[in-house]
């Protein structure tokens, strides 16, 4: 009774000889509870915990579903890890164009008159591009189509399903009311 002699009594413990093996194994698939988060137009909004391989479809369904004023088609969904991946593929974007522009700062100054000119206002733009890539946020965004995960038919829903993941994020916004009119009308 390991739990006995860990907790110092002296006739559950035993002593170990030589060549003798002591093996505790973990619980398979044991993990910390994980779990996702449902925002806006649900009955039950809220963090709801998860088992491993389990859906976006089942989660709704425990969340109540959508209510009336639900906007399905401008959910947005989520997840921690394609933050990650979008931050490190920013990241070498980020080099990839720092590297481009040291060659471009070379050729405006080995350049003269009319390219040197050129040169200088590509690595203008550039160098503003690279502003704009490194104050630049990552989202994380997996596009879904809710309608279809929601519709439940046979096979559509199962195809379109999200296995969920800790820390998942679904938004649903309410229905937009108004119409913008731009141009010449």
């Amino acid at each position: 009774d390991l739990g006995r002699a860990l907790a110092g009594e002296l006739s559950a413990d035993l002593a170990l000889a030589p060549f003798d093996f002591l093996v505790i194994k973990e619980i398979s698939q044991w993990t910390e509870q994980e779990t996702v988060r449902l925002e806006g137009q649900v009955r039950f909004p809220g963090e709801y915990p998860i088992e491993q391989g389990e859906t976006l479809s089942s989660v709704i369904a425990r969340a109540g579903g959508l209510t009336p004023l639900a906007f399905p088609q401008g959910s947005v969904f989520t997840r921690e890890s394609l933050k990650e991946r979008e931050r490190r593929q920013v990241e070498i974007l980020t080099d990839r164009l720092k590297q481009d522009l040291g060659t471009l700062a070379l050729q405006a100054a080995q350049a003269s008159g009319n390219g040197a000119q050129q040169a200088s206002e590509t690595l203008a733009i550039g160098q503003s591009l690279l502003l704009d890539l490194r104050n630049a946020v990552p989202v994380g965004r997996l596009v879904i189509d809710l309608d279809r995960i929601l519709a439940g038919g046979p096979g559509s829903a199962a195809e379109a399903d999200v296995i969920l993941k800790n820390g998942d994020v679904l938004r649903v916004p309410q229905t937009a009311q108004e119409v913008t009119v731009i141009g010449e009308v």
